[in-house]
């Protein structure tokens, strides 16, 4: 799996498996991205923990743990996956390993995949 967070164009995070499409005349350019299993990311932050005053007097709050949130991209489409022009994309990144994880236990729920069938096919790509 390749699992990036994608920031579109219009500024949603969409994490999903992500892969570039290409050609067979030019199969060193990509055309479009396919993002599988795609899901708008956002984080909450919860009230701040532990409130600091930095030498100007500015009150500096501390956020730790926040609520990692994920709801289906393009909920209506019947297929999984989908095509995204790379003009769409401004970056893709990796995230954190915790949200990766979280996330690949999403899609095995919704999938019906247990973790043996996703490590065997991680190690077939």
């Amino acid at each position: 799996m390749s699992v990036r967070v994608v920031r579109t164009r219009n500024g949603e995070d969409v994490i999903c498996d992500l892969y570039e499409v290409t050609t067979k005349e030019d199969p060193d350019k990509a055309i479009a991205f396919q993002m599988s299993n795609p899901y708008t990311v956002w984080i909450s932050l919860r009230s701040p923990e532990i409130e600091v005053t930095d030498d100007s007097g500015d009150i500096i709050n501390k956020t730790s743990e926040p609520e990692v949130h994920f709801e289906p991209w393009i909920p209506l489409s019947k297929d999984k996956h989908i095509l995204l022009k790379l003009d769409e994309v401004v970056t893709a990144y990796e995230t954190h390993p915790e949200v990766v994880e979280k996330y690949t236990k999403l899609i095995e729920a919704v999938n019906g995949t247990t973790d043996n069938q996703t490590s065997t096919s991680e190690g077939e790509e």
